[in-house]
Protein backbone atom coordinates (compact mmCIF):
# COMPACT_ATOMS: atom_id res chain seq x y z
CA UNK A 1 0.00 0.00 0.00
CA UNK A 2 1.55 3.67 -0.80
CA UNK A 3 1.57 6.28 1.28
CA UNK A 4 -1.28 8.06 -0.08
CA UNK A 5 -3.89 4.93 0.17
CA UNK A 6 -1.90 4.40 3.86
CA UNK A 7 -2.97 7.95 4.46
CA UNK A 8 -6.64 7.96 4.02
CA UNK A 9 -7.05 4.61 5.50
CA UNK A 10 -5.61 5.73 8.76
CA UNK A 11 -8.11 8.86 8.59
CA UNK A 12 -11.24 6.61 7.77
CA UNK A 13 -9.96 3.65 10.75
CA UNK A 14 -9.96 6.97 12.78
CA UNK A 15 -13.51 7.31 12.30
CA UNK A 16 -14.56 3.59 12.35
CA UNK A 17 -11.83 1.15 12.79
CA UNK A 18 -13.04 -1.04 15.79
CA UNK A 19 -16.35 0.66 16.78
CA UNK A 20 -19.59 -1.33 17.86
CA UNK A 21 -21.07 1.95 16.22
CA UNK A 22 -20.50 3.76 12.63
CA UNK A 23 -20.95 7.01 11.56
CA UNK A 24 -20.27 7.76 7.90
CA UNK A 25 -17.81 6.62 5.33
CA UNK A 26 -15.76 9.39 3.44
CA UNK A 27 -15.08 8.93 -0.21
CA UNK A 28 -12.21 11.36 -1.66
CA UNK A 29 -13.56 14.58 -3.09
CA UNK A 30 -10.72 16.33 -5.48
CA UNK A 31 -12.24 19.82 -5.22
CA UNK A 32 -11.48 19.86 -1.71
CA UNK A 33 -7.94 18.77 -2.38
CA UNK A 34 -7.48 21.61 -4.56
CA UNK A 35 -9.35 24.39 -2.14
CA UNK A 36 -6.76 22.79 0.29
CA UNK A 37 -4.00 23.00 -2.05
CA UNK A 38 -4.85 26.59 -2.56
CA UNK A 39 -4.31 27.17 1.56
CA UNK A 40 -1.24 25.09 1.07
CA UNK A 41 0.38 26.79 -1.93
CA UNK A 42 3.54 27.01 -3.21
CA UNK A 43 5.61 29.53 -1.37
CA UNK A 44 8.27 31.79 -2.55
CA UNK A 45 11.29 31.23 -1.11
CA UNK A 46 12.03 33.65 2.00
CA UNK A 47 15.14 34.70 3.61
CA UNK A 48 13.37 36.27 6.59
CA UNK A 49 10.58 33.74 7.33
CA UNK A 50 11.37 30.56 9.48
CA UNK A 51 9.79 27.51 9.19
CA UNK A 52 7.76 28.03 12.31
CA UNK A 53 6.88 31.48 11.12
CA UNK A 54 5.16 29.63 7.73
CA UNK A 55 3.42 27.10 9.52
CA UNK A 56 1.74 29.38 12.17
CA UNK A 57 0.45 31.87 8.88
CA UNK A 58 -1.39 28.92 7.78
CA UNK A 59 -2.45 27.63 10.65
CA UNK A 60 -4.17 31.31 11.39
CA UNK A 61 -5.85 30.66 8.21
CA UNK A 62 -7.04 27.70 9.08
CA UNK A 63 -8.87 28.64 12.47
CA UNK A 64 -11.43 30.38 10.43
CA UNK A 65 -11.95 26.92 8.27
CA UNK A 66 -13.94 23.74 9.84
CA UNK A 67 -10.99 21.60 9.07
CA UNK A 68 -8.80 19.01 10.78
CA UNK A 69 -5.18 19.85 10.84
CA UNK A 70 -1.75 18.90 12.40
CA UNK A 71 1.83 20.15 12.55
CA UNK A 72 4.78 17.53 12.76
CA UNK A 73 7.80 19.36 13.33
CA UNK A 74 10.01 16.63 12.19
CA UNK A 75 12.51 15.64 9.06
CA UNK A 76 10.45 12.47 9.18
CA UNK A 77 7.52 11.21 6.95
CA UNK A 78 4.53 11.78 8.48
CA UNK A 79 3.17 8.65 10.56
CA UNK A 80 -0.22 9.18 9.95
CA UNK A 81 -1.66 6.53 12.13
CA UNK A 82 0.78 8.07 15.04
CA UNK A 83 -0.89 11.60 14.51
CA UNK A 84 -4.31 10.33 14.18
CA UNK A 85 -4.15 8.62 17.39
CA UNK A 86 -2.14 11.50 19.01
CA UNK A 87 -5.24 13.79 18.10
CA UNK A 88 -7.87 10.92 19.37
CA UNK A 89 -6.33 10.92 22.80
CA UNK A 90 -5.55 14.47 22.83
CA UNK A 91 -9.58 15.37 21.90
CA UNK A 92 -11.33 13.06 23.92
CA UNK A 93 -9.49 14.35 26.83
CA UNK A 94 -11.68 17.20 26.58
CA UNK A 95 -14.71 14.98 28.15
CA UNK A 96 -13.16 14.84 31.43
CA UNK A 97 -16.02 12.51 33.04
CA UNK A 98 -16.24 10.69 29.97
CA UNK A 99 -20.11 11.66 29.89
CA UNK A 100 -21.99 12.62 26.67
CA UNK A 101 -22.87 16.12 26.45
CA UNK A 102 -26.35 16.39 26.81
CA UNK A 103 -27.47 20.28 26.51
CA UNK A 104 -26.00 23.22 24.16
CA UNK A 105 -24.01 24.88 27.39
CA UNK A 106 -22.37 21.70 27.67
CA UNK A 107 -21.52 20.92 23.70
CA UNK A 108 -20.28 24.70 23.48
CA UNK A 109 -17.78 24.09 26.74
CA UNK A 110 -16.01 21.41 25.39
CA UNK A 111 -16.00 23.00 21.99
CA UNK A 112 -13.61 25.31 23.87
CA UNK A 113 -10.70 22.86 24.04
CA UNK A 114 -8.66 23.56 20.80
CA UNK A 115 -7.73 19.59 20.55
CA UNK A 116 -11.71 18.48 20.56
CA UNK A 117 -12.47 21.00 17.98
CA UNK A 118 -9.96 19.89 16.03
CA UNK A 119 -10.88 16.07 16.17
CA UNK A 120 -14.40 17.05 15.71
CA UNK A 121 -14.11 18.09 12.58
CA UNK A 122 -12.18 15.10 11.13
CA UNK A 123 -15.16 12.78 13.27
CA UNK A 124 -18.33 14.67 12.21
CA UNK A 125 -20.59 11.58 11.85
CA UNK A 126 -22.61 13.80 8.90
CA UNK A 127 -19.59 13.67 6.95
CA UNK A 128 -19.46 11.76 3.47
CA UNK A 129 -16.72 13.52 1.76
CA UNK A 130 -13.08 14.05 2.52
CA UNK A 131 -10.05 15.99 0.89
CA UNK A 132 -6.42 15.85 2.75
CA UNK A 133 -3.44 17.39 1.76
CA UNK A 134 0.12 17.44 3.31
CA UNK A 135 2.66 20.89 3.32
CA UNK A 136 6.02 20.25 3.75
CA UNK A 137 8.13 23.41 5.01
CA UNK A 138 11.73 22.97 3.54
CA UNK A 139 14.68 24.73 4.39
CA UNK A 140 17.44 26.01 1.67
CA UNK A 141 21.09 26.09 2.66
CA UNK A 142 23.61 28.12 0.05
CA UNK A 143 25.46 25.57 -1.73
CA UNK A 144 29.08 25.22 -0.22
CA UNK A 145 31.96 26.23 -2.49
CA UNK A 146 32.63 23.04 -3.73
CA UNK A 147 29.02 22.69 -5.22
CA UNK A 148 28.03 23.44 -8.75
CA UNK A 149 26.47 27.39 -8.70
CA UNK A 150 23.02 27.49 -8.16
CA UNK A 151 22.90 23.99 -6.17
CA UNK A 152 21.26 24.21 -2.51
CA UNK A 153 20.82 21.51 -0.07
CA UNK A 154 17.46 21.43 0.98
CA UNK A 155 15.45 19.66 4.19
CA UNK A 156 12.20 19.07 5.72
CA UNK A 157 11.97 20.70 8.83
CA UNK A 158 8.36 20.59 9.77
CA UNK A 159 5.17 19.36 7.84
CA UNK A 160 1.04 19.97 7.93
CA UNK A 161 -1.43 17.69 7.28
CA UNK A 162 -4.68 19.08 6.53
CA UNK A 163 -7.80 17.37 5.93
CA UNK A 164 -11.52 19.10 5.20
CA UNK A 165 -14.26 16.76 5.78
CA UNK A 166 -17.96 17.50 3.77
CA UNK A 167 -20.38 18.63 5.61
CA UNK A 168 -18.62 19.70 7.92
CA UNK A 169 -19.22 19.71 12.10
CA UNK A 170 -20.66 22.66 13.16
CA UNK A 171 -19.59 24.94 16.24
CA UNK A 172 -20.71 24.25 19.70
CA UNK A 173 -23.45 21.51 18.44
CA UNK A 174 -22.81 17.61 18.55
CA UNK A 175 -20.90 16.05 16.30
CA UNK A 176 -21.64 12.60 16.91
CA UNK A 177 -24.15 11.06 18.58
CA UNK A 178 -24.15 9.39 22.31
CA UNK A 179 -24.13 5.47 20.86
CA UNK A 180 -20.53 6.58 18.65
CA UNK A 181 -19.52 8.75 21.73
CA UNK A 182 -20.10 5.85 24.02
CA UNK A 183 -17.71 3.18 21.64
CA UNK A 184 -15.52 5.85 20.67
CA UNK A 185 -14.13 7.10 24.30
CA UNK A 186 -14.44 2.98 25.42
CA UNK A 187 -12.01 1.81 22.46
CA UNK A 188 -8.52 0.99 23.49
CA UNK A 189 -7.76 -0.35 20.35
CA UNK A 190 -4.64 1.74 18.75
CA UNK A 191 -4.89 3.03 15.04
CA UNK A 192 -1.44 1.37 14.65
CA UNK A 193 -2.50 -1.93 15.32
CA UNK A 194 -5.56 -1.70 12.99
CA UNK A 195 -5.95 -2.81 9.20
CA UNK A 196 -9.03 -2.79 6.39
CA UNK A 197 -10.71 -5.34 7.97
CA UNK A 198 -10.89 -3.58 10.96
CA UNK A 199 -13.65 -0.99 9.15
CA UNK A 200 -16.21 -3.93 8.98
CA UNK A 201 -19.50 -3.10 10.79
CA UNK A 202 -20.81 -5.42 13.43
CA UNK A 203 -24.42 -6.62 12.35
CA UNK A 204 -26.98 -8.07 14.81
CA UNK A 205 -26.30 -11.55 14.15
CA UNK A 206 -22.92 -11.58 14.79
CA UNK A 207 -21.32 -11.47 11.34
CA UNK A 208 -19.84 -8.90 10.03
CA UNK A 209 -21.37 -6.78 7.37
CA UNK A 210 -19.10 -6.43 3.83
CA UNK A 211 -15.71 -4.00 4.18
CA UNK A 212 -15.53 -1.05 3.33
CA UNK A 213 -14.09 -0.10 -0.06
CA UNK A 214 -10.62 1.46 0.31
CA UNK A 215 -10.31 4.39 -1.59
CA UNK A 216 -7.59 6.16 -3.25
CA UNK A 217 -5.50 9.15 -1.51
CA UNK A 218 -6.02 11.98 -4.40
CA UNK A 219 -3.95 14.68 -2.28
CA UNK A 220 -0.62 15.96 -3.45
CA UNK A 221 2.41 17.31 -1.34
CA UNK A 222 2.71 21.13 -1.85
CA UNK A 223 5.83 23.02 -0.50
CA UNK A 224 6.43 25.74 1.77
CA UNK A 225 9.67 26.98 1.54
CA UNK A 226 11.69 28.73 4.12
CA UNK A 227 15.89 30.08 2.79
CA UNK A 228 18.18 30.22 5.23
CA UNK A 229 19.91 33.36 5.52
Amino acid sequence: MDSRSYAYLSVKLARNGKLPVHINDVATDTDLVSSLGKIVGDEQPQTDTSCEALIKTKKELLSAKSVYHYVLESQNEPDYRQLLQTSLDKGLKAFTTKAYPKTDSEWQQVWENADFANLAYLLSSNSTTVGCVVGKCTKEESAPDRQPAGEAQRTVEMSLLICDLDPPATRDKAPFDEDYFTGLIARTAQLADMTADDLKAPTNDGTAAAAVPTIMLAGFVAMLTAVAA
